[in-house]
C-alpha cells in the first residue's frame, strides 16, 4: 500500500504497559478522569461490560471510557480478524491516537488487502468528509473569534490536505473573506505607523507621506499581487499549478523582504519612514512564511516529503522564530520516516475527536 499517502507524526506508546489481565480487578478509567473498580467482563465496538467490586454489573457506553484504556481493552480482547483490527483503527484514528490506528490497519492488511481496498473505497471518504468539517468548524470559529490568521491556517491545510471534500469548497470561500479582513486590518496598521510618527506641520506631515508614498508604495503594491496570487493558488484543482503558484507568491513576497532592507539601510536619519517600513517587512515575512508552508501542505498531501521539508526550511529562513515553520519541518521531517497508511495525510490536517480524558461526552447505563 505505498500509494497511499501519508503524514502521521508518530505518537511512540508501547502497549504493554498498558496490558490488563481480564480476570484482575482494575480501576476503569473514564472520559471523565475518574474511575470505577470492577472486572471487565466484555468488550466491543459499542459497550464495554463492568462487574464492579460491589458485585454489580455495568455497561458502560464506549464514549463514556477514556479512549486510550478502552482502546487496550477492546483490541486484547477482540476476535484479530481484518474486519475488527478495521474498526479499532478507525476508533482510535478518531480519537487521536494515531499510532494505534496505523498498528491497526497494517494488522488488517497483512489479514485481508481486498476488504482494505474495499474500507479505502467505502468508507475512508465519509472519514475523511467528517475531518474536514470538522476543521471548517475550527476556522469559523476562529473568524468569529477575530483570529484570522488562525483562521486561514486551518482553512488552508483543509484546502491542501482534504481538497476534495465538500468542505474545501467552502474553505475556499472563507479564505477570501479572511484575506480581505487582513488587507483591511494590515493597512488600518500601517496607517497608525504613518500617522505616530508625522510631523505635526501639515506641510511637513504631506512631504513625508509623499516620500512616504513614493518609497514604499511599489513594495505595497508588490505584496498586494503576492497576496492575490495565494488567493488564486486557493482555488486551483490541479495541485501541481496550486503548489506553483504558492512557490511564487513566497518568492515575491521574499523579494520584498529584501526591497524593503535595502530601502531601511538607506532611511536610517528617517524616523516615519524607517518605523513604516519595518510594518511592511513584518507583513512581508508573515505572509512569506504562510506562502511556503502552503506549498510544503500540497507535498505532504503528495507524499513528497523531502520537497515539503526544504519548504518548510525556507520558511524558517525568512522567519527563524516562526514556531509554526518550525512545527512543520518537525512534522514533515517525521513523517517521512513513516509512509503507510490512508490516515496519516488526514491526521496531519488537523486531530480529529479529542482524545484522552475529558474528551467526547457519553454515559454508562446499569442493567
Amino acid at each position: 500500500m505505498k500509494r497511499l499517502t501519508s503524514t502521521i507524526l508518530v505518537l511512540a506508546l508501547t502497549l504493554t504497559a498498558f496490558a490488563v489481565s481480564p480476570a484482575q480487578a482494575e480501576e476503569i478509567l473514564l472520559n471523565t478522569g475518574s474511575g470505577i473498580e470492577g472486572t471487565i467482563k466484555s468488550v466491543d465496538q459499542t459497550s464495554m461490560t463492568v462487574k464492579t467490586k460491589d458485585g454489580e454489573t455495568v455497561e458502560l457506553m464506549r464514549g463514556a471510557v477514556d479512549p486510550h484504556f478502552y482502546y487496550t481493552a477492546w483490541s486484547k480482547r477482540m476476535e484479530q480478524t481484518a474486519e475488527n483490527h478495521l474498526r479499532v483503527a478507525v476508533f482510535t484514528f478518531e480519537n487521536g491516537l494515531f499510532n494505534q490506528a496505523r498498528s491497526q490497519y497494517r494488522k488488517a492488511q497483512s489479514k485481508d488487502k481486498e476488504l482494505v481496498k474495499k474500507f479505502e473505497a467505502e468508507i475512508v471518504p465519509d472519514i475523511k468528509e467528517g475531518i474536514a468539517q470538522k476543521l471548517l468548524g475550527m476556522a469559523r470559529a476562529a473568524v468569529e473569534a477575530n483570529e484570522y490568521r488562525k483562521a486561514e491556517t486551518i482553512a488552508v491545510k483543509l484546502l491542501t490536505r482534504l481538497e476534495d471534500t465538500k468542505a474545501a469548497e467552502e474553505a475556499r470561500t472563507l479564505i477570501a473573506s479572511v484575506h480581505t479582513w487582513e488587507l483591511d486590518n494590515d493597512q488600518e496598521r500601517l496607517i497608525k505607523r504613518l500617522t505616530s510618527k508625522l510631523p505635526k506641520d501639515e506641510k511637513k506631515a504631506l512631504r513625508t507621506r509623499t516620500r512616504i508614498s513614493d518609497r514604499a508604495g511599489p513594495i505595497e503594491k508588490h505584496i498586494k499581487d503576492a497576496r492575490a496570487m495565494v488567493t488564486k493558488a486557493l482555488g486551483e484543482k490541479s495541485q501541481t499549478r496550486q503548489k506553483g503558484i504558492f512557490e511564487q507568491a513566497a518568492k515575491k513576497f521574499e523579494a520584498q523582504v529584501r526591497a524593503v532592507d535595502k530601502l531601511l539601510k538607506d532611511a536610517t536619519e528617517d524616523e516615519a519612514l524607517t518605523h513604516y517600513l519595518q510594518g511592511l517587512r513584518e507583513i512581508a515575512v508573515r505572509e512569506g512564511v504562510d506562502a511556503w508552508l502552503a506549498a510544503g501542505n500540497v507535498n505532504v498531501s503528495r507524499r513528497s516529503f523531502p520537497e515539503a521539508i526544504k519548504q518548510g526550511e525556507k520558511a524558517l529562513a525568512l522567519d527563524p522564530d516562526s514556531a509554526k515553520a518550525k512545527k512543520f519541518v518537525a512534522e514533515a521531517t517525521e513523517a517521512s520516516r513513516y509512509n503507510n497508511g490512508w490516515f496519516n495525510t488526514v491526521a496531519r490536517g488537523g486531530r480529529p475527536g479529542t482524545g484522552g480524558r475529558g474528551g467526547r461526552g457519553g454515559g454508562g447505563r446499569r442493567r
